[in-house]
């Protein structure tokens, strides 16, 4: 198994672990990159357990130091209110402290344990002064400088380097972010790989290897927000992502039971099915649980009716007689700032118009790229009176 870096979106992987497990999965070898290589540790020592106790309400003091005067407004390290402070540990000191991190790793991970294991275990890090990566197997690493070179493949840029062995070690994603190669090098070719990328910012190796490649079909966010919606959600993403990927849901970006799903596409074909997705993105009801075709279909309508009372009430506010207007003559910046459910309200009420009274102009799809699937599709359930 490889397991892909990204800081805290890393809670992902433990969620996807359960999933796996639950389906009786085993594996012989697991390698990983930065947060990759903290959980491949926990894979190797096989407790899913002290993984999800560390992860459970982890916090940011848990994982890096900062100054005493110094405090964060959110649990997302990244936010931009935090520049200045981040800047100001890059400059001075050469990058924030993580040294807390390692105490958290050495109270949830047993070196014993990962060493005994009948479970390999490999890492990737990446060395400055070669400027090339460092991929070992635990028969490389010296037990006492067992979590020196976890961290050293976790130091993301921003954080302090680590210093071993007469050598600086930086993140090992600036050389592989997902270790598939250490697998192949090592023989195996049946690879389970859990991805923190959307699928479509990465290509993966295949010649002579069957990749089982488990990822989600959006970004899961920063890799320091610690927020605790944030992680619970991307948890439970990893969880239905296994199991989507083993057959017992489908769908673009919601969970739907595979019967269920090919009901519906034999209803409303593809182009309509993507579209209902896209109009649940827009309406921004929650991906991280499953869905009956009956559940789905009821959230994106009351969203829908929802959005169209909203819009009835706004649409003098936002002098939406002017917009359609200015629309239908081809030119229009004052859209690109709309909230999207506006967006595909307004877009709903144009169509709904060039139906009614006949107009021959066509919607400029330039204006409305990411809302027009979901507003031809809204239109046709409700033709269909579904």
């Amino acid at each position: 198994m490889a397991l892909a870096g990204g800081g805290s979106k890393g809670i992902y992987q433990i969620g996807a672990w359960r999933a796996l497990s639950e389906l009786g999965i085993e594996w012989e070898a697991v390698c990983g990159t930065s947060i990759g290589a903290v959980n491949a540790a926990f894979m190797a020592q096989d407790d899913w357990e002290k993984a999800a106790g560390m992860w459970e309400n982890l916090t940011m003091d848990q994982c890096i130091r900062l100054p005493e005067n110094a405090e964060l407004v959110s649990n997302n390290l990244l936010e931009r209110k935090h520049t200045r402070l981040l800047l100001r540990e890059v400059v001075e000191h050469g990058g924030i402290d993580q040294t807390p991190l390692r105490g958290l790793l050495e109270k949830y991970i047993d070196v014993n344990d990962v060493y005994d294991s009948s479970i390999d275990f490999g890492l990737c890090t990446y060395a400055l002064r070669e400027r090339s990566g460092v991929k070992l197997w635990k028969e490389d690493i010296p037990r006492e400088v067992f979590f020196q070179y976890i961290l050293a493949s976790s130091a993301l840029p921003g954080l302090r380097p680590i210093r071993l062995d007469n050598q600086i070690y930086l993140d090992g994603g600036l050389a592989d972010n997902l270790p598939i190669d250490m697998l192949r090098a090592k023989g195996f070719r049946n690879i389970l790989a859990i991805d923190i990328q959307a699928p479509k910012k990465r290509s993966l190796p295949t010649e002579r290897l069957r990749i089982t490649h488990i990822c989600n079909s959006l970004d899961l966010g920063g890799p320091l927000d610690l927020t605790h919606e944030v992680l619970s959600r991307n948890y439970q993403l990893g969880y239905l992502d296994v199991r989507k990927t083993f057959g017992f849901y489908d769908g673009i970006h919601y969970y739907i039971p595979c019967d269920d799903y090919r009901r519906m596409l034999a209803e409303f074909g593809e182009e309509t099915m993507a579209g209902l997705e896209q109009a649940a993105l827009l309406y921004e009801i929650p991906r991280d649980t499953a869905y009956g075709a009956d559940d789905f279909l009821r959230a994106v309508r009351e969203c829908r009716q929802t959005a169209a009372e909203r819009y009835v009430a706004e649409r003098e506010r936002i002098g939406a007689d002017g917009i359609v207007a200015a629309v239908q003559s081809g030119s229009l910046i004052r859209l690109k700032n709309m909230p999207p459910a506006v967006r595909l309200s307004l877009m709903m009420e144009l169509l709904t118009d060039m139906r009614k009274n006949g107009n021959t102009w066509s919607v400029p799809l330039k204006f409305f790229r990411t809302v027009d699937s979901a507003a031809y599709a809204l239109l046709r359930i409700e033709d269909s009176g579904m």
